[in-house]
């Protein structure tokens, strides 16, 4: 709940006598209200990174390499002393665009002066030496737009290395690992630990495709991180690391529809015993963990990290999986009357309906009438789901009415 709905509903609950008005100033002194001059500051120093980055890349006339490279640095200099000036003297927001603008600077520079000088790169070590730099800066000033930026910053430096040079870094990974963990660890915000699992997830299809594994391994290393989220004692970790777990497992059981409806012979299917054995652990684990817990209105989830590759190779049963896995949590949310698994369920039904529609209708429909069609599906679905959230409220409060 943000400040405003807060104090919004706080109001009536005062008038209700259900809270006091000290009360309601407390839980406001929770929620600190938003500078709104963040989003333009935000966008001032996407403009401004992206137009220094045209610009360093652009062909300077008549300039040398090292004009060229004395000019990044003196900017980068500039900019992190006033930065830092104005972030203890002034405002931190005004301070942390200059000191955000001198790292974006920095990193451009480091590329600059690798293509002015031809140097030769096999690996993404420059990568490596931006994202150690934001980690600092973010250590030192304390700032989510830092975090932000580094963590983007490492996850790209890892696709980039195995888009280009077919290379997992194993030091872009521990980066990730036990320097943006730590803060995701300590600092405890949900943004940090939603990025933290993005990137995590993408990293891992850069393990599973340059070290040519199959691709299902990829279960292996989702169900970790939903291993991790179950594991970490502090409840501001569980929520984002198991919700991206369940994302990227939810997409990956998409992908094997459409993987499974076309030409399989280029895949290996062939069982490997270790892969086999690894997961049988980690889902045994899993298992534990949810009986010592008493989560069990959790073990639906489980069913997304079943290696039905090896039941089936026919596409329809991944899409059944992610159809069950929907509709549990619809079910599951409107039971403990939790708006999120709702929501998160209504979208999660939604793409399963347009997975299994697309795939089924698309090469055989009028390609006008398979649009009307699919936004009757949509009205037909909004219906049904409204229909049935206001039955199941209605009973709700008819109980607690007896």
């Amino acid at each position: 709940m943000n400040r405003n709905t807060l104090q919004r509903e706080g109001k009536r609950w005062v008038e209700e006598n259900i809270i006091t008005e000290e009360q309601l100033e407390q839980l406001l002194q929770r929620y600190p209200s938003r500078d709104p001059n963040q989003l333009l500051l935000i966008f001032a120093i996407l403009l401004s990174g992206i137009g220094f980055l045209i610009f360093i890349f652009s062909d300077w006339a008549q300039q040398p390499y090292f004009s060229r490279i004395f000019i990044v640095l003196l900017v980068m200099t500039v900019l992190y002393i006033v930065g830092d000036y104005l972030y203890r003297n002034q405002s931190q927001a005004f301070g942390i665009s200059f000191i955000t603008l001198g790292f974006i600077v920095f990193g451009s520079g480091l590329f600059l002066a690798l293509n002015n000088f031809n140097v030769l790169v096999t690996n993404p070590w420059p990568f490596i030496v931006w994202s150690i730099v934001g980690l600092l800066l973010f250590f030192v000033y304390n700032h989510p737009f830092l975090f932000v930026l580094s963590i983007v910053v490492t996850t790209v430096g890892q696709l980039y290395s195995g888009i280009v040079f077919s290379l997992f870094c194993w030091i872009l990974f521990l980066v990730l690992l036990l320097g943006f963990g730590h803060f995701v660890y300590h600092r405890e915000r949900e943004l940090f630990s939603y990025l933290f699992g993005l990137s995590f997830l993408l990293q891992m299809i850069v393990l599973t495709t340059a070290n040519e594994l199959s691709f299902y391994w990829l279960l292996v290393f989702y169900l970790i991180l939903y291993l991790l989220a179950s594991i970490v004692p502090k409840s501001s970790l569980q929520v984002p690391l198991r919700y991206m777990s369940l994302l990227g497992i939810f997409l990956f059981n998409i992908y094997q529809t459409i993987v499974l409806q076309g030409d399989i012979s280029f895949l290996d299917l062939s069982l490997e015993l270790g892969f086999l054995i690894v997961w049988l652990l980690l889902f045994i684990g899993a298992v534990l963990i949810k009986v010592r817990k008493g989560e069990k209105y959790s073990y639906i989830d489980l069913i997304l990290f079943l290696p039905i590759i090896y039941i089936s190779s026919h596409s329809i049963v991944p899409l059944i999986l992610i159809f069950v896995f929907s509709l549990a949590w619809l079910f599951i949310g409107y039971r403990v009357e939790n708006n999120q698994k709702i929501i998160l369920g209504t979208i999660a039904f939604l793409l399963s309906t347009f997975t299994a529609y697309i795939q089924f209708a698309w090469e055989t429909m009028n390609k006008s009438l398979f649009f009307l069609v699919g936004g009757a599906l949509l009205f037909l679905l909004s219906f049904l789901l409204e229909k049935q959230r206001r039955t199941i409220i209605t009973t709700q409060d008819e109980e607690e009415g007896l």
